[in-house]
């Protein structure tokens, strides 16, 4: 009898702690939608952006991905948070399990993470491993800017592609060791465009002293610094992207319609993130 109690006792409080957990979980939005931004991190045009382009995504392939932001995690790890939001709303079709909720708390009173959890159905699509590169290479380089729409845009533009088939997680990974070559070639090349400008900026100066009054030569060593430095501005930027570059992404017309509701998918643990 003294077993039973105890054994009754160790469930009863099981069961309080995983309610407790679940009741700190947003509830599934009504109406349904897939950007839930909690934390007020994205302008309305973006979030508009964002489900627009999910919600396109969704009806062409059957994945379902979320984006959800807040404030604070309640205690839960970012991991746990995540899972119970996949499993709580149901992210991704039951039959294929093919759901993905990245989920980012800010850097506010206490530090910032983020957490990409994956759905039984894309495990093997999206390996831990590759969502946890994808978090803190793309992601967090943005997001310790205070740049949550672009960190979120270079995550999506490496998921969306790898679940509809169009790209694999092995060609992102093979890139993302290639962008470190690329970017010091670019920064490289733009230490000699400065170079360059440098010493034409000297030979004009030289000779202005010599045209008194002339202000093309001026005019023209001033528009050669322009192109120089956008130039370097370019390789700098492109240089320092991982893997596939963010031109794909967004919709363009918002013109994806409503989301019809989550599937009822399951989760068991996948994925990866990180903190900063």
């Amino acid at each position: 009898m003294r077993n039973k109690t105890i054994i009754s006792f160790v469930v009863s409080m099981m069961v309080g702690f995983f309610v407790t957990l679940s009741a700190q979980v947003p509830e599934k939005p009504n109406p349904p939608r897939l950007i839930n931004d909690f934390a007020k991190i994205f302008t309305p045009q973006q979030v508009a952006a964002l489900e627009d382009t999910l919600v396109r995504f969704s009806k062409r392939t059957s994945n379902q991905v979320t984006i959800v932001t807040v404030d604070e995690l309640g205690g839960m790890d970012a991991s746990q948070f995540a899972y119970e939001i996949g499993e709580k709303w149901g992210v991704g079709g039951a039959k294929h399990d093919n759901g993905v909720v990245i989920l980012v708390k800010p850097k506010n009173e206490t530090k910032g993470q983020a957490f990409i959890a994956t759905g039984y159905g894309v495990e093997g699509v999206l390996p831990d491993a590759s969502c946890s590169r994808i978090v803190n290479n793309e992601m967090i380089p943005a997001f310790k800017n205070n740049d949550y729409y672009g960190g979120v845009v270079r995550a999506l533009n490496v998921i969306l592609p790898v679940l509809a088939k169009e790209y694999s997680i092995a060609e992102y990974e093979k890139g993302e060791s290639g962008s470190v070559v690329a970017g010091l070639v670019a920064v490289l090349f733009g230490m000699l465009l400065v170079f360059i400008v440098f010493l034409m900026s000297g030979n004009s100066k030289d000779n202005d002293n010599d045209r008194d009054g002339d202000s093309g030569t001026f005019g023209g060593r001033s528009s050669a610094g322009d192109v120089a430095a956008a130039i370097l501005l370019g390789s700098l930027l492109g240089g320092s992207s991982s893997g596939r570059s963010g031109g794909s992404f967004g919709g363009g017309s918002f013109g994806g319609g409503s989301f019809g509701g989550f599937g009822g998918g399951s989760f068991g643990g996948g994925g990866a993130g990180g903190s900063w």
